[in-house]
């Protein structure tokens, strides 16, 4: 049986997936409307090397309470930034394949590796595979993946999931990603989403240096 520090990791990791995964897939949920309202939405955004989006989650919950319709606003907000089709769209062939083309080469891949890895993500969802919120909640799927196979002591089994996750991170997430992430802090007028892609680009750094080391020891 592996260690209890490796399984909450792996806990960890995948909540703070799923919380980016939902935050680009999904308008702000009444939760999320009620956290920032009365500010715990800020241990959220709290973390090591995650000054960035502290400070501009902060400003925009002081900014929030003069906002009179929040909901609207945001929804909105995501719509432009993540659905309708614009100057800036938040998928991967858009930034690595050369003609830009939506459905074709660069997402087919995406979808195949999702399907290799027994991930049904695509089921629930409307969106291409090389969607960024879709890309997050497969890494999610991986980090949860590796959770139960720690607990299970399954270590062949784990082994192959640390390699998963090192190939989508390295060929797919962080070769686009970063990118993406500073087009959303320019492109966005609500600080809620520059705050929300500091964190993402804070966390892929570290992901960067967490998948390194398990797969050394892997």
């Amino acid at each position: 049986m592996y260690e209890s520090d490796e399984i909450a990791i792996a806990k960890e990791r995948e909540k703070t997936y799923r919380f980016l995964s939902g935050l680009c897939l999904n308008p702000p949920s009444d939760s999320l409307l009620t956290m920032i309202k009365n500010r715990s939405i800020l241990l959220l955004f709290e973390g090591e090397g995650a000054e960035k989006s502290c400070k501009e989650i902060a400003r925009f919950i002081d900014e929030a309470s003069g906002i009179e319709n929040l909901s609207d606003e945001l929804s909105a907000e995501h719509t432009a930034l993540f659905i309708l089709p614009s100057d800036f769209i938040p998928h991967e062939a858009v930034y690595l394949d050369k003609e830009k083309r939506l459905g074709g080469r660069v997402t087919m891949r995406v979808r195949q590796f999702y399907e290799s890895a027994g991930a049904d993500i695509l089921e629930q969802c409307q969106e291409m595979p090389d969607h960024i919120g879709l890309e997050l909640e497969f890494m999610a799927f991986l980090c949860r993946m590796e959770k139960e196979l720690r607990e299970a002591g399954d270590s062949e089994s784990l082994n192959k999931c640390i390699h998963l996750q090192k190939a989508f991170l390295n060929e797919h997430l962080l070769k686009w990603g970063y990118q993406c992430c500073e087009k959303i802090i320019e492109r966005a007028n609500l600080g809620f989403y520059k705050a929300a892609a500091y964190l993402a680009i804070d966390f892929m750094k570290s992901e960067e240096e967490q998948i390194a080391e398990l797969y050394v020891n892997a």
